[in-house]
């Protein structure tokens, strides 16, 4: 899937520019269509939305808005709406409270929008790069049901959980993350410091090598030597792949991949089934057809494939089929999962099924973040038991061989 860059006329007539992702350009043209933009330029290159794009991913960057941010802002949201206080006035007092500069601006922009007679899903939809289109779906359904201010309370206690998990996850990976950061920082010492002062030592004695030897010792005048080359295959290997990562097939291949890791690809793996229950019952409880919940469960999606594995729900139910069948031809949902939607849906009870289920996969992903890093000990260990008897055998074989030599018989 590729970018078009666009100069377009909307409604009002007004001349905006931007981007879209796409096929193909008949497929970008229909896209922009049913923004109800009519293209006026479209192509694949344009050098100022470039930049402009890449100075935007700079700021993303430097002004990113926090997880917690979002927990407060939604909270704020709906205690004032609980409380009977005017949305606008709200609004009002939210973008003077508000520190962050990306998250104000988003604010007053919400607010301008919601004062000129917009929808205040329609408002948060502006900020798509803020706001999922799961908090945005959620959102629209409470404008439509009156509860807007029971829907605001899931969705916090929605983030919440997104939150803890994140946090679980941080704290597993302390202990590895130690670990081979300590690991590098030996074997740098080792390479640039070490290795070539022995490599000085045994060129006295004027014997072969042991091949393990030669082997570190060829490692390190490499290192020592090209290191700028290294520097630059590897930042033109990190873009490489980062455009592969860019393609449906790539990520689609990246995604597999990452859920086939040892240890921590069955956390990425009942993360992702955690978040589908939990999302999904919390649409369907919210009154969003199944349809609909799938489509903005996809949207919010990060794993391709999962994504994937939801277009293609969506068209077996289009078609007549249930959620079921659709999850027959994908192994990464359990076959327990299964059998329990499959329950779900002949008995009417999707919703609370889902929220069992969401319940059950939370309890396990806290049971596999607790032990992860037990979990992650013998891999590192392994690693660590390599290296150390690498450089241990190419230091001490030499040593031993030319002790061999000189021992008087």
């Amino acid at each position: 899937m590729g970018k078009f860059y666009y100069r377009a006329r909307n409604r009002k007539g007004e001349i905006i520019e931007g981007s879209v992702r796409a096929e193909n350009e008949w497929l970008a043209r229909k896209d922009l269509s049913r923004q109800s933009l009519i293209p006026l330029e479209l192509g694949r290159f344009n050098l100022r939305l470039m930049l402009n794009e890449a100075n935007d991913s700079v700021e993303k960057l430097t002004r990113s808005v926090s997880l917690e941010e979002k927990i407060t802002l939604m909270s704020e949201i709906e205690m004032g709406i609980s409380v009977g206080i005017p949305i606008m006035k709200m609004f009002t007092l939210l973008q003077e409270e508000v520190q962050n500069p990306r998250l104000k601006q988003a604010i007053a922009q919400i607010l301008l929008d919601i004062t000129d007679g917009g929808t205040l899903h329609g408002a948060f939809a502006k900020h798509p790069d803020i706001f999922d289109p799961t908090v945005i779906g959620l959102i629209r359904t409470g404008e439509v049901t009156g509860k807007l201010d029971e829907t605001l309370g899931r969705i916090t206690q929605l983030l919440e959980q997104e939150s803890e998990n994140r946090e679980k996850v941080k704290s597993a990976m302390y202990y590895p993350k130690i670990v081979a950061v300590a690991m590098i920082f030996v074997v740098i010492v080792m390479v640039y410091f070490v290795i070539p002062k022995i490599k000085q030592f045994l060129k006295t004695f004027n014997s072969d090598l042991p091949p393990i030897t030669q082997f570190v010792v060829s490692t390190s005048d490499f290192f020592i030597h090209y290191w700028h080359v290294i520097l630059a295959v590897s930042y033109a290997g990190y873009l490489g792949f980062r455009k592969f990562l860019g393609t449906s097939r790539g990520r689609l291949w990246f995604d597999r991949a990452i859920l086939k890791l040892p240890a921590v690809g069955k956390v990425l793996l009942f993360l992702e089934l955690n978040n589908f229950c939990v999302i999904l019952e919390l649409l369907i409880s919210s009154g969003i057809p199944l349809l609909e919940s799938l489509e903005t469960l996809k949207g919010s999606q990060k794993n391709q494939l999962f994504k994937n594995a939801l277009g293609e729900f969506q068209i077996e139910i289009s078609k007549g089929g249930s959620l079921t069948k659709g999850m027959e031809k994908h192994p990464i949902f359990p076959h327990t999962l299964r059998n329990l939607i499959n329950i779900g849906e002949e008995t009417g009870r999707l919703s609370p099924i889902l929220k069992r289920l969401g319940r059950y996969y939370h309890v396990q992903l806290n049971y596999l973040l607790e032990n992860l890093s037990k979990a992650l000990e013998p891999i590192l260990l392994f690693m660590i038991f390599v290296c150390v008897l690498v450089l241990a055998l190419a230091v001490f074989l030499p040593i031993w061989k030319m002790n061999s030599v000189i021992k008087p018989k």
